[in-house]
């Protein structure tokens, strides 16, 4: 089985404000996780904190905020354990953030290794 990071993107300047609507969405996601969990392909997500909370580092400065000027902004992520691209992408399309207005990117994880190592992919 390959692993597949599922990075979760929003516009920056979403304006959406009333609560019933953020609830809702948010009850879609706790939903689309809790498939995740019982199809057995989900091995780890979490939603991000807002990216005004970012610190970017760069070799010679440390920012508060993101780096820079973005139009979407990464809001969660979840890796997915599935056999090949095709079903990553299957699993990815199912997101309810599509709905919402946003995105998902998915990105293939060097394969084998320990956490915190790298090992390189395989050809």
């Amino acid at each position: 089985m390959a692993r597949y990071t599922v990075f979760l993107y929003s516009p920056a300047q979403r304006t959406e404000a009333d609560p019933a609507v953020l609830e809702a969405e948010m009850a879609a996601h706790d939903a689309h996780g809790s498939e995740l969990v019982e199809e057995g392909v989900m091995v780890f997500g979490s939603p991000l904190a807002d990216h005004d909370a970012t610190t970017s580092i760069r070799a010679d400065s440390l920012v508060d905020g993101p780096f820079v000027e973005i139009d979407e902004v990464i809001v969660g992520f979840y890796v997915i354990e599935v056999p090949d691209l095709d079903a990553a992408i299957a699993v990815a399309r199912r997101n309810p953030i599509l709905q919402q207005g946003g995105g998902v990117e998915v990105r293939p994880m060097s394969a084998g290794g320990d956490p915190g190592t790298h090992e390189a992919s395989p050809a």
